[in-house]
């Protein structure tokens, strides 16, 4: 007998919806009736079980750039875990940083807060529930003073809670895969596990919890077992998404997590705001055919093929092996890429890149000559290069500063190696900023060379994120910082009566005019973020001043 039922009429049915498998129909006539009402809940996608990844999503119908893939509200939601011993921390109610030292504390349970009328410390869905058990610490064994940076244990508290109070919930968290078998005892892992998260826990809050449930006879957490709470930290560890807008905060999802990553991925997501309950909206970015993988990004987009596959393979336990990470040259950018030294201080003028980028003992190779490094000479170097980097980027650098650091780059990297990106992209944010380069004081050579400066950093970007899902806001800096060096010098060129060279400046305002609607496209979707909202507010402040000048001046560029 059929067990299910046609959601146009309820009589029995055994047709499914082939794209998403999720709905039923007793024939294609009420199939046909019910689209309209089922077209906008329609899951693009399957889950399908694959022999080397497991579970993934499959497209089961064309998409093109902006359609919906799947929105969903969270499984559980929780501070950030922060295996520091210092530095700001979020606030159990709201997320949002604080330092813990000086914030005001919970009445009840003592952790540092935002502010004790914080609407989240009443919520039973993020502080309210965990409260009752964090009161249970007897904060007067330690002068009152509470252990405030193992906010870390407050997402495994959260999962632990779903047990009771929603046990569907649970069971979907803990069908997660939390690749236990890489976390074994004697891992560093386990360790860091057993005595930040359990250690803690237990000691401070499961063990009062169950003389309470002896008490009361009522059980509140049926399952605090050691095994558990380390299933539970490789589930987070594995697949939650952080969110880093207003707050600092990591999110479990029912199916999104299920996304399979790629250096490339074809997919967006944005998050709704937090009254929304931090639901999540997936829209492709690529196109995408019927039949493909969905994916999404787990590693930065601005690290080295080795930098993200060691990340990968350190937190999130497989070897990535896109089409990226599968090219010397990523993509053809060179993004990690050193310039031959050659033999005998002689540089050949070649460029050293990995041989093969998928074998992590790979020897680098130079394309003109001979000369092979290891990958522990590259690494070496790189990571060298990197801290100076660093130091200087951290020290509020002068234009000066960065331009020696770019030079003294050039000797070993590639111009668009991911080190000389960083210092670029910095370089071009002080470029008619910083004092002695200022619009009124800085040369025409210098704006020129920002200029070609941000062409090259958006070539470089639009290779490495073609569908705009992880670089936004690099992207949206770029437009916007090449539109000003462009009219900082048709400004001058045409306040010094310059209009003979019309054709040269028409072309400039051109790519003025393109860039800011470009850094509008972009940036589209990265309202809900502080640094999104601030230059999207930019973008438009510019695109304004520039019509309102076009208009002065009786430039029409639709007619040129």
């Amino acid at each position: 007998m059929c067990d299910k039922v046609c959601a146009e009429c309820q009589e029995p049915a055994d047709l499914n919806c082939s794209g998403c498998r999720m709905v039923s129909y007793c024939g294609k006539e009420h199939q046909k009736k019910h689209w309209k009402q089922h077209k906008s809940l329609c899951r693009p996608f399957i889950i399908e079980q694959d022999e080397a990844i497991g579970k993934c999503l499959i497209a089961t119908r064309d998409l093109n750039p902006g359609d919906l893939i799947l929105t969903e509200h969270p499984i559980v939601s929780g501070p950030t875990p922060h295996m520091v011993e210092e530095g700001p921390v979020p606030c159990p109610g709201c997320y949002r940083l604080i330092v813990g030292e000086e914030s005001p504390r919970c009445p009840n349970c003592d952790f540092p807060v935002c502010d004790t009328r914080c609407p989240g410390l009443q919520d039973m869905e993020h502080h309210g529930h965990e409260c009752m058990i964090l009161a249970l610490r007897d904060i007067s064994a330690i002068n009152g003073l509470h252990d405030f940076y193992r906010q870390d244990t407050l997402l495994s508290l959260r999962c632990l809670l779903l047990q009771k109070r929603h046990p569907k919930k649970y069971a979907q968290l803990m069908d997660m895969e939390a690749h236990l078998e890489r976390r074994g005892k004697g891992t560093d892992v386990y360790n860091e596990v057993q005595d930040r998260i359990f250690n803690y826990l237990d000691d401070n809050f499961f063990r009062p919890l169950k003389c309470m449930e002896m008490k009361t006879g009522k059980s509140i957490l049926p399952d605090t077992s050691k095994e558990t709470i380390h299933k539970i930290c490789g589930i987070i560890d594995v697949n939650a998404l952080e969110i880093n807008q207003y707050s600092e905060m990591s999110v479990l999802y029912p199916t999104a997590y299920l996304m399979e990553h790629s250096c490339v991925p074809n997919t967006v997501h944005t998050f709704d705001l937090v009254s929304q309950g931090y639901k999540i909206n997936i829209r492709a970015a690529l196109p995408i055919k019927k039949g493909d993988h969905i994916s999404t990004m787990y590693t930065h987009a601005l690290w080295g093929t080795q930098g993200r596959r060691e990340h990968l393979r350190e937190t999130k336990y497989f070897s990535c092996s896109c089409k990226r990470c599968s090219d010397p040259s990523e993509l053809g950018t060179n993004f990690s890429s050193l310039l031959c030294m050659g033999s005998n201080e002689e540089p050949c003028g070649g460029l050293q890149s990995p041989i093969n980028p998928l074998d992590y003992n790979t020897e680098w190779a130079c394309n003109k000559c001979q000369i092979r490094l290891t990958n522990g000479e590259v690494s070496y170097l790189v990571n060298r290069i990197g801290e100076e980097v660093d130091n200087v980027q951290l020290s509020s650098p002068t234009v000066r500063e960065l331009d020696a650091l770019l030079t003294k780059m050039a000797t070993f990297l590639h111009p668009n190696h991911y080190h000389c990106y960083a210092v670029k992209h910095s370089l071009i944010q002080l470029y008619g900023y910083q004092q002695g380069y200022m619009p009124s004081q800085i040369t025409d050579e210098t704006l020129n060379r920002k200029a070609n400066m941000c062409r090259e950093l958006l070539e470089v970007t639009k290779k490495l994120d073609p569908g705009n899902s992880r670089l936004p806001l690099y992207s949206g800096v770029i437009l916007h910082e090449l539109h000003l060096a462009n009219m900082i010098l048709v400004k001058r060129k045409w306040d010094l009566g310059m209009k003979t060279r019309v054709k040269g400046m028409l072309a400039m305002l051109q790519e003025c005019n393109q860039s800011l609607a470009e850094a509008k496209e972009v940036l589209k979707n990265e309202f809900t973020t502080p640094a999104g909202e601030k230059l999207n507010k930019v973008i438009a402040t510019s695109t304004h001043e520039f019509n309102r000048w076009l208009e002065r001046n009786k430039i029409d560029l639709n007619k040129n």
